[in-house]
């Protein structure tokens, strides 16, 4: 009886299962020449590479373009993939021969490093979770072990056998290193300090072993045959078997970053297994491809699956209810804001226990009740939660150590070089590249002493009462004890804060801008100024896009901190919620100074047809001809023009914006008209007359996304004029925000719509 009610419970398990995973194509990448032997995300998802056949590698950004390629010789075949953790670097096998492997740097895609030491061809290829170790994998019968040494990979250790090697996988912590192959032997090697030695071996089966992959956060794991796939786990350093299914599988397996699916190729399927505790079972399978399937990989955030077949093909798959990666989690807490050396550090370790530190109300999934002020105030507080950790995690990691009157002392990792011309001196330190401003003599005496020197900064509770802000570094020399100041690439400890300070470089004018308050304008020339802000990222049917949601955040903080004015963002907004929420703000009560500014940040398209220009909404289809999955510019201009407010001002950081209107009527509106105007009169006479602006990212055309993590060339120009914070008047007007973006290629386009009077102007008051 027991036996049939553990049958009923999994056959429930799996259809419940079932119901909540969905699996559809989102990308088919094809016309290749030959095979794909892999393909997989980076570890934030911020690239995505491809090995083909005829020994090509190609990569890719976030917004699908491709910002590599190389082939090697095309008679070693299509090689081996693995990015490290940090998303720094990827290594791919058999660059120009069989036995080499490539070593890209991500950021600037420079091969700095080629590894030789195989004889042979190169099976496989994983970094450890900590970064600190490459491993591969040869038909040469070796294992090498590579390590991080001043920015180069120098081999450590390499480890013989009697057969071909196939499989090589990394424990959760980085403690064990498991290795499979032709021998049908399993090696499990244990590290003792920063080397791996032999704890246990086990013969498997009569099969070759193909491949063997760790559970992503136990000490278990699962390795394939031909004909069937077994599962081990590790007690104090041995190995003991646990369970196995007879299936055949063509070659490389991969768990999912929670350890709860398996995926591989099993002739021309792609087969995903449910690993439940006590049984493993066929889960889904997946006939797609019209030849052998290699396998598959999840993206660490659960949102992906990718397959690669020798149909000379690869696909993305979209998923639902595969849950993220713990360091998945982490990142989307810090809505990606995070630096290279928070990523370095995110260890197993670390993770947990970041996340075990948190509240659980606020990372909680957003209630039906909770506006999205309410929801992005909660989100707030999680990030800076979040960031202090990091903070705290990051100050451990590298052994920092606290000094008097709040500052952080800090190691410099090396020296770079010195620029005579410029008197500067480039160093590293936590992860970052900086330069330090330092005389000639000075610079002499510092190259000799460096390693007993110290950088420091400030650190001072951030706005958030919770994080920290790191600030004003600086050198202190190790002889003399002059400071000198340092300019690192990166703040190590946070992405770079929205500043009031003003950059002379750039023509602002100095700090302490002056500042108009009510008292100084009277209460009856102003209104309630509002800001709503739609960003889309994430699509269903068109690619993705890397910048919008933080161009939108960027802009939407600026306008809430150093304006007078209420912002509300909408992220990832389908078609039915955009409209809901702008009639929501028609609904609204409005008087005569009240301003609403309305800003969209996202795809858009252009009809030839119908000579329409739309925006594409996240759920807006591909294939919808008649476009009623769009928000059409007309019935934008429409909706838009009969919110009972008097002064709107539209801004459209999306492709083929410029068509929102056919009559492009860009005017000046030049302050000297003003000189002698007091700042009552001159927003009273501009608060005046109706007023209905729009400006956009370009006329009929696409406009650039910009790259990962910077904002897009319209957005950054859009944000230096909010922050010129009016000038000296502290009045910032349409025509001085057109000043800072008219020269953003394409040329952005300004114009009126529906009932705007000659005349008018949308102001924003800085506090």
């Amino acid at each position: 009886m027991r036996h049939y009610l553990l049958i009923i419970f999994l056959l429930f398990f799996v259809k419940a299962s079932a119901q909540e995973f969905t699996y559809k194509e989102k990308k088919e990448l094809k016309g290749y020449p030959d095979y794909i032997m892999e393909c997989k995300f980076s570890p934030f998802r911020n690239y995505f590479a491809i090995a083909i056949g005829n020994n090509t590698i190609e990569i890719y950004d976030k917004d699908w373009n491709k910002i590599f390629s190389h082939q090697g010789n095309p008679k070693s075949v299509g090689g081996f993939l693995a990015f490290s953790p940090d998303e720094k670097y990827i290594a791919y096998a058999k660059y120009k021969s069989d036995n080499d492997i490539a070593i890209i740097r991500l950021e600037d895609q420079k091969i700095i490093q080629v590894l030789n030491g195989h004889s042979f061809h190169i099976t496989k290829l994983e970094f450890s979770h900590d970064g600190k170790f490459l491993a591969s994998s040869s038909s040469d019968e070796t294992i090498c072990l590579w390590k991080w040494d001043d920015d180069q990979l120098v081999l450590s250790q390499k480890f013989k056998y009697e057969d071909d090697v196939k499989g090589v996988s990394f424990s959760y912590n980085d403690q064990y290193l498991l290795v499979g192959g032709n021998d049908a032997m399993i090696y499990l090697y244990k590290k003792e300090s920063d080397n791996y030695t032999l704890a246990d071996t086990l013969a498997s089966s009569k099969y070759w072993i193909y491949d063997v992959c760790f559970h992503p956060s136990k000490n278990e794991f699962a390795i394939a045959s031909q004909y069937e796939i077994r599962r081990y786990d590790i007690n104090k350093g041995k190995l003991s078997f646990r369970d196995s299914l007879k299936i055949r599988v063509n070659r490389t397996i991969k768990y999912n970053s929670t350890g709860d699916f398996l995926v591989f190729g099993k002739n021309q399927d792609l087969v995903i297994l449910k690993m439940l505790p006590g049984q493993i079972i066929e889960f889904e399978s997946i006939y797609r491809h019209s030849d052998y399937v290699f396998g598959g990989n999840f993206s660490d955030d659960g949102l992906f699956l990718t397959s690669f077949s020798s149909d000379k093909s690869a696909i993305v798959w979209e998923l639902t209810g595969v849950e993220p990666s713990r360091k998945s989690l982490i990142t989307d807490y810090m809505d990606g804001d995070l630096t290279s050396a928070q990523k370095l550090i995110l260890t197993a370790e670390v993770i947990d226990n970041i996340l075990k530190g948190l509240d659980s109300k606020l990372t909680a999934p957003r209630d039906e009740f909770e506006t999205t002020i309410q929801y992005t105030e909660r989100r707030e507080k999680l990030k800076a939660e979040v960031l202090s950790q990091l903070q705290e995690y990051t100050e451990k990691y590298f052994g920092l150590k606290s000094k008097s009157q709040n500052k952080v002392a800090i190691p410099i990792e090396r020296l770079i070089g010195y620029n005579a011309d410029l008197q500067i001196y480039k160093v590293r330190f936590l992860e970052t590249d900086a330069g330090i401003k330092i005389p000639i003599e000075d610079a002499k005496s510092f190259k000799n002493n460096w390693a007993k020197a110290i950088l420091q900064a400030t650190k001072t509770k951030s706005k958030d009462g919770i994080s920290y802000e790191y600030s004003d570094f600086e050198l202190i020399h190790p002889l003399s004890k002059k400071t000198f100041p340092v300019n690192p690439i990166e703040n190590p400890f946070h992405v770079k804060r929205i500043s009031r300070n003003v950059d002379m470089e750039k023509g602002r004018a100095e700090a302490n801008i002056p500042k108009i308050i009510k008292e100084s304008v009277g209460e009856e020339v102003l209104g309630v100024d509002r800001a709503l802000i739609f960003a889309t990222n994430i699509y269903d049917s068109f690619s993705e896009l890397i910048n919008p949601v933080l161009d939108a955040s960027t802009v939407a903080e600026e306008l809430q901190s150093n304006y007078y004015m209420n912002t509300e963002l909408v992220v990832n907004p389908t078609l039915k919620e955009a409209i809901e929420k702008i009639r929501e703000y028609a609904k609204l009560e409005y008087s005569p100074n009240d301003n609403l500014l309305i800003f969209f940040a996202g795809h858009g398209i252009y009809d030839e047809v119908f000579k329409e220009g739309y925006v594409i909404s996240r759920d807006s289809k591909s294939d919808d001809v008649a476009k009623t999955s769009y928000l059409s510019h007309s019935n934008l201009r429409t909706m838009i023009n009969n919110i009972p407010c008097d002064h709107v001002f539209l801004v459209m950081d999306v492709c083929f914006g410029g068509t929102f209107d056919p009559l492009v009527a860009s005017k000046s509106r030049g302050s000297d008209l003003y000189a002698e105007v007091t700042n009552e009169e001159f927003i009273a006479r501009k608060k005046k007359y109706k007023t209905r602006l729009y400006l956009t990212s370009g006329g009929k055309e696409y406009v650039p996304d910009g790259r990962p993590g910077h904002h897009s060339p319209f957005a950054r120009k859009f944000l230096e004029a909010l922050r010129n914070y009016g000038g000296h008047d502290g009045i910032l007007t349409v025509n001085e925000i057109i000043q800072y973006v008219e020269k953003v290629e394409p040329q952005p386009r300004f114009g009126e719509f529906g009932d705007n009077e000659p005349g008018s102007d949308f102001i924003l008051l800085v506090k």
